[in-house]
């Protein structure tokens, strides 16, 4: 089965999360770190480590037994519970604009989280498909090593500069030739990047 790799926009987007267990404690605080809209928890209780987003605006708990019958209007729809059986019956009740997350069932769910790294704008992500979680693991390890300590703040760099180069009024082909400068190594450590950026736009 073949996926496509996105990054997803979760602004104005709701999420109805079925069950409050240990799988839920993993995804929920992922979605709110992106930026959600709203999630609602659909669960009789409600796991201690979940605890600490009742003061959260955007988290909310509908203390209530989920059924083979329930329906829910969310875009995002994530089947965490234990009970196989209820998630096979809610995913036939699906809309057809939501996508569906099974904790369970990974043939049937319509995105998966890839292991990840951010650091700052910067994210990677490594998935093997469910072929091997361990290898996948193994290999965000020795890509972690590689990412460079100064990232986050060459990242703020590297946009500053193009926001500087795109509003100065040189041609398409100028702008590219300078930002491909400007993402050069020895052109991100050079402490006086800032004054070498306004030279390449002076000079240009």
């Amino acid at each position: 089965m073949s996926y496509l790799p996105i990054i997803l926009k979760l602004t104005g987007k709701k999420a109805a999360v079925i069950g409050a267990g240990k799988v839920a404690t993993r995804q929920i605080p992922k979605l709110l770190e992106a930026g959600i809209s709203q999630i609602v928890v659909y669960a009789p209780t409600l796991h201690p480590t979940l605890e600490c987003y009742l003061n959260e605006p955007r988290f909310r708990w509908e203390k209530t037994m989920v059924d083979h019958k329930s329906t829910f209007n969310e875009d995002l729809l994530f089947f965490m519970t234990n009970d196989s059986a209820l998630h096979l019956s809610l995913y036939q009740q699906r809309g057809p604009f939501q996508l569906v997350y099974f904790a369970d069932h990974a043939n049937l769910s319509d995105f998966h989280f890839p292991m990840t790294v951010q650091r700052g704008h910067l994210s990677v992500s490594v998935s093997t498909s469910g072929a091997s979680p361990t290898y996948g693991k193994k290999l965000m390890d020795k890509i972690s090593k590689v990412i460079p300590d100064s990232i986050e703040e060459d990242l703020l760099f590297l946009e500053h500069a193009r926001k500087q180069v795109h509003s100065s009024g040189l041609e398409q082909s100028i702008r590219k030739q300078i930002l491909r400068q400007c993402a050069m190594p020895y052109f991100l450590q050079d402490p006086n990047r800032e004054q070498l950026l306004r030279e390449l736009i002076d000079q240009a």
